[in-house]
C-alpha cells in the first residue's frame, strides 16, 4: 500500500509542469503569434492536467486513509499485546496513566511520523525534484539563482530538529505525568471526596499541568520563530527571481558570449515553478515539526515494544491430569530487591486438601498465591507442583489449572455475561446461571434491568462490594479448575450469603485442591490444615483444634475473629 501511495504521488508530480508549461506557451507563442486556433487546445491540456492531479490526489488520500487506519490498528494491537504479556514486575514499576498515554496519544503521534514521512515528505521531495528539473531544462543560470536560499532552508530545518527534539521528549513525559495524575483522581475519587481533598488534589494537578504548560510554551516559541523565518528565507528566492529575471528581460544576459533576452512567458513560467519549488519546502517545514514531536512519542512506544521482559506463556511442559499437590521448599521473595516479603517458607498441600493461611495483614499470605500462579518467581528456594518444579510447566497451563478469586474482585467495564465468560469463554447460558446460583448471585442479577447483559460499570462501580465478590466467585465456579485459590473471597458478603457460599464451596472443594486466605473462621475451621503466618514467616501449622492448644498467636487471632463474628451475627 505504501508503494501504491508513492506511485500515485509520482504520477501527480509528473503532471505538475503542465500548468507552467502551457502558461509559457500562451505568453511566448500563442498570444504573440495570434494563434487563436491553439487557445482551446492549450486550455484543454491545462484543464486536463488539473483534473488529473486532483483525481490522483483523491485516490492518494483514500489509499493514505486506509493505510493510516490499518497502521494505527496494527501498532495499537502490537502494543496492547506486548503490554498484556509483560511480567508483573514491569507493571509494578509503571504508572497506569503513563501506559494509557502511550496507547492513546503516542501511537497516533508515531503513526503521523511514519505516514507524513512517506505521504508528505516523499511527495514534497518528488515535487521539488520535478520543479528543479523543469527549471534546469528551461534556464540553467536562472535556476542556480533560485536555489541560493535552499542551503539556508536545509540548515534551518536541521538546527530546529536538534534544538527542539529534547523539548519534545520533555513534553511527552510531562503529558504522561499529567494523565497519570488525572487517572489517580478518577480512580481515587471516593477517597478524595471522603477526605475533602479536592482542593489539594487540584493543586497537585495544577502543578503537573503547569510543568506541561512550561515545556509546551517553549515548543510553541520555537515553532513560532521557525515557520516565519523559513518562509521569509523562501521568499528571498521569489525576490531574486523577479529582480534578476526582470533585468534579464530588459537588459539581457550573456550566455556563451552571446547576449540573450529572457522572454516574459519564460519568466512567468519560472515564477510559477518557483512557487512549486518552495511550496513543498514549506510543507517539509511542517513535516519537520511533526517529525520532531512525533519522534518523541515513537521513542516511548518502541521503548515498550523493545522491552525484554515479555512473559513467555507457552514454554515448558503442559499440565495434564492435575492432582493438585503443592510444595514450597525454603522459598524467599520480595517485590523490591532487598525488601523480602516472605522468608524461608516451607509448606506442603496434599492433593484434594483444603489448606488455609491466616495472619495479620502484610504477613505475606497473598504473596504465596502470586508465586503459585507464577506472576512472580522466587528469589531463592523452589516451588513444586505435582512432584515437578513449577518452573518446568508453561505459565499458561499452570494458570489454566487454577481458579483464582482475588481479594479486590475486579470487574471489567462490560456486562455481567462478559465478566463471567472470563472463567469459561464457551459457557452456555444455563451454565452461567448455575454458576451464579452457586455463588448466591443469581437473585440480584435477575433483578438487574437486562439480567446477564446488564452493564456493571468501570471496575464494577454499579455493583456493591458483596455483589462484585459473588460475581468473582461465580467466575471461579464456572472455570471449574482442579486447584482453587480463594483470597478473602467472602470478606465483602453478609453472614447469610457467606453461609450459602460456604455450602457451595463445600461442593466445589470436592475432588480438588483448595488454598484459602481468610479472616473469617467459617472457612478456616473446616480446613484440613492451617498455616499461621507472621511477618513473612510460618510460625505454626496444624488443624484448628491443634493450633488453639499449641499456638498462642493463633489463639489470639481466633479469639478476635470469634468475637467479631459473634458481634456481626
Amino acid at each position: 500500500m505504501a508503494a501504491l501511495q508513492l506511485t500515485l504521488a509520482a504520477m501527480g508530480t509528473l503532471l505538475m509542469p503542465v500548468f507552467p508549461g502551457v502558461t509559457q506557451w500562451f505568453f511566448d507563442d500563442i498570444i504573440p503569434n495570434h494563434r487563436s486556433d491553439l487557445i482551446a487546445k492549450a486550455a484543454l491540456i491545462m484543464m486536463g492536467g488539473f483534473v488529473g492531479q486532483e483525481l490522483l490526489y483523491y485516490f492518494r488520500t483514500r489509499v493514505n486513509s486506509t493505510f493510516e487506519q490499518r497502521m494505527i490498528f496494527d501498532l495499537r494491537g502490537q502494543l496492547h499485546r506486548k503490554i498484556s504479556r509483560m511480567r508483573m514486575t514491569w507493571f509494578d514499576q509503571q504508572s497506569t496513566g503513563d501506559v494509557l498515554t502511550r496507547m492513546a496519544d503516542d501511537v497516533p503521534a508515531t503513526q503521523r511520523v511514519i505516514l507524513e514521512g512517506i505521504e508528505q515528505g516523499v511527495t514534497a521531495l518528488l515535487q521539488m525534484v520535478m520543479a528543479a528539473a523543469v527549471m534546469f531544462h528551461t534556464n540553467v543560470a536562472l535556476t542556480w539563482i533560485v536555489l541560493i536560499p535552499t542551503p539556508f532552508l536545509a540548515a534551518g530545518g536541521w538546527i530546529y530538529a536538534r534544538l527542539v527534539s529534547p523539548r519534545a521528549t520533555q513534553a511527552r513525559v510531562a503529558s504522561s505525568a499529567m494523565n497519570a495524575m488525572l487517572f489517580d483522581t478518577i480512580a481515587g475519587i471516593r477517597q478524595i471526596k471522603s477526605y475533602t481533598f479536592e482542593d489539594q488534589q487540584q493543586e497537585h494537578f495544577n502543578g503537573s499541568s503547569r510543568r506541561l504548560q512550561t515545556v509546551q510554551k517553549k515548543l510553541m516559541a520555537a515553532a513560532a520563530l521557525y515557520a516565519p523565518l523559513m518562509t521569509l528565507i523562501g521568499k528571498v528566492g521569489l525576490v531574486l527571481i523577479m529582480f534578476v529575471g526582470a533585468k534579464w528581460c530588459v537588459e539581457g544576459y550573456s550566455s556563451g558570449g552571446v547576449v540573450m533576452h529572457l522572454k516574459q512567458g519564460e519568466l512567468f513560467a519560472f515564477v510559477l515553478l518557483v512557487g512549486m519549488l518552495y511550496e513543498p519546502i514549506a510543507r517539509l517545514h511542517g513535516v519537520n515539526q511533526t517529525m520532531v514531536t512525533g519522534m518523541a512519542s515513537a521513542k516511548r512506544v518502541f521503548a515498550v515494544m523493545d522491552e525484554s521482559g515479555e512473559e513467555d506463556l507457552e514454554s515448558g511442559h503442559v499440565l495434564e491430569q492435575v492432582r493438585g499437590e503443592v510444595l514450597f521448599d525454603k522459598v524467599t521473595f520480595g517485590y523490591v530487591p532487598g525488601r523480602q516479603v516472605i522468608h524461608d517458607i516451607s509448606l506442603r498441600v496434599k492433593p484434594q486438601q483444603t489448606v488455609a493461611f491466616v495472619g495479620a495483614t502484610g504477613s505475606g499470605k497473598s504473596t504465596l498465591f502470586q508465586l503459585l500462579t507464577r506472576f512472580y518467581d522466587p528469589e531463592s528456594g523452589s516451588i513444586s507442583f505435582d512432584g515437578q518444579p513449577l518452573a518446568n510447566y508453561s505459565k499458561a497451563s499452570v494458570r489454566d489449572a487454577m481458579a483464582y478469586v482475588t481479594q479486590d474482585a475486579f470487574m471489567f467495564a462490560s456486562t455481567v455475561r462478559e465478566n463471567l465468560l472470563l472463567g469459561k469463554p464457551t459457557a452456555t447460558e444455563p451454565e452461567l446461571w448455575e454458576a451464579l446460583q452457586l455463588a448466591c448471585a443469581d437473585e440480584f442479577v435477575r433483578r438487574m434491568e437486562k439480567g446477564l447483559d446488564s452493564e456493571v460499570g468501570e471496575r464494577g462501580t454499579r455493583l456493591s462490594g458483596g455483589e462484585r465478590q459473588r460475581l468473582s466467585m461465580a467466575r471461579a465456579f464456572l472455570k471449574n479448575a482442579p486447584v482453587l485459590l480463594l483470597d478473602e473471597a467472602t470478606s465483602a458478603v453478609d453472614n447469610k450469603s457467606e453461609h450459602l457460599i460456604q455450602e457451595a464451596l463445600r461442593k466445589l472443594r470436592q475432588n480438588r485442591t483448595c488454598l484459602v486466605i481468610a479472616h473469617r473462621l467459617s472457612t478456616v475451621v473446616e480446613s484440613d490444615r492451617i498455616y499461621v503466618m507472621r511477618l513473612g514467616e510460618i510460625v505454626a501449622n496444624g488443624t484448628h483444634g491443634e493450633l488453639l492448644q499449641s499456638s498462642p498467636y493463633y489463639a489470639e487471632l481466633a479469639a478476635l475473629a470469634f468475637d467479631t463474628h459473634r458481634k456481626a451475627g
